[in-house]
């Protein structure tokens, strides 16, 4: 009998979570999205239809929560809980509540204001969304022209960057090299390990937005190297006025033991409580084959799951730790007592962190 590929039975709905400070271009780009004849079945909840504008040819059917577009992405206007809502839009496609919609994405612009992590949070903790939605991956677009005095003046701008799986630089065009090199060095040293996209005019294609498969890359296996970075990132020294908002990348060959690196996260998520924005990784176990996925936002870890290969085929526990007032040779230090010091058998049953 065949081994049955877990890539090819995934049957949840993926949501890609777009984030951005106000005027930063989340609505000029989800419009280039519903737009795009190439865009297939997409539902976008937006706060309010009147925001984005959509041409009125487009439309081919318009309740008060909905906008059904000729090119098979609907658009819902978010009404109380997202959730609720979350779950009012499945009905909606499995022909339990009317009218009946078909889509196989969703994408959820948040307010500019938001911090994204509580719902980010949700999305891949909460166990009756798990078993019909996926987190995708967090996006975060950023105004290239005001991005540094936003990181400057907003808890929620720095957190929107640190958070984010990956970042859109957006209005290319309004700035010159030496604006587009600092403001990339800034938001570089929030979260250097994120993916980028550079564009004007929030101008980018489907495959750019949905189906990333960067929130969790277990189900791809050339997302997983991409999903914790480039090993030869080192963040720049950037100005004064650039937050106390850093990653660390804490990474060794050796073998690790599992309760000495529960007892680190435990410890971590307890001293820096909410400051703690986001932690990632692989890591190698003793008698484990493949590598264990580590995924936690704000303290909330969700329990590990398997990467089927390793990156560049090489076995190397690998974890990116994103906050505020990070201790970097202190994590190090602590992250190192965390090697397996004598050789004992891992319970393949061990479970949530």
């Amino acid at each position: 009998m065949s081994r049955v590929d877990s890539r090819e039975v995934e049957q949840r709905i993926p949501i890609t979570l777009l984030s951005g400070f106000l005027g930063a271009g989340k609505t000029t780009l989800i419009n280039h999205l519903l737009s795009d004849s190439n865009a297939g079945k997409i539902a976008v909840i937006v706060n309010e239809f009147g925001e984005i504008g959509i041409d009125g040819d487009l439309i081919s059917r318009a309740s008060e929560d909905m906008l059904e577009l000729t090119n098979g992405c609907i658009c819902c206007a978010a009404q109380g809980d997202l959730m609720d809502g979350l779950n009012k839009l499945f009905l909606r496609k499995v022909g339990l509540a009317k009218p009946q919609v078909d889509f196989d994405k969703i994408v959820i612009e948040t307010t500019g204001i938001a911090d994204p992590s509580p719902l980010a949070k949700l999305l891949y903790t909460d166990l009756k969304l798990d078993l019909t939605f996926k987190l995708d991956a967090v996006l975060t677009v950023v105004d290239l022209k005001h991005v540094e005095s936003e990181i400057k003046n907003s808890v929620e701008a720095q957190k929107q960057i640190a958070i984010a799986d990956k970042i859109i630089f957006n209005k290319r065009d309004m700035v010159d090299e030496a604006a587009f090199a600092r403001a990339t060095s800034v938001v570089g040293a929030l979260n250097p390990y994120s993916r980028k996209e550079v564009t004007s005019f929030g101008v980018l294609t489907v495959d750019k937005i949905v189906d990333l498969n960067l929130f969790d890359p277990k189900n791809r296996d050339d997302a997983v190297g991409e999903w914790l970075g480039s090993t030869d990132i080192e963040a720049e020294h950037v100005h004064d006025h650039t937050p106390d908002v850093s990653a660390v990348c804490l990474q060794d060959a050796r073998i690790m033991d599992w309760n000495l690196l529960l007892r680190f996260f435990y410890e971590i998520t307890q001293e820096l409580g909410d400051d703690l924005y986001r932690v990632k990784g692989l890591v190698q176990f003793e008698n484990v084959e493949k590598p264990v996925i580590i995924q936690g936002v704000q303290g909330t870890f969700s329990p590990p799951t398997y990467a089927d290969t390793w990156p560049r085929g090489k076995p190397e526990t690998r974890i990116v730790v994103i906050g505020k007032g990070l201790n970097k040779p202190d994590l190090e230090a602590r992250f190192t007592t965390c090697i397996q010091k004598e050789h004992t058998v891992l319970d393949r049953g061990f479970g949530a962190i």
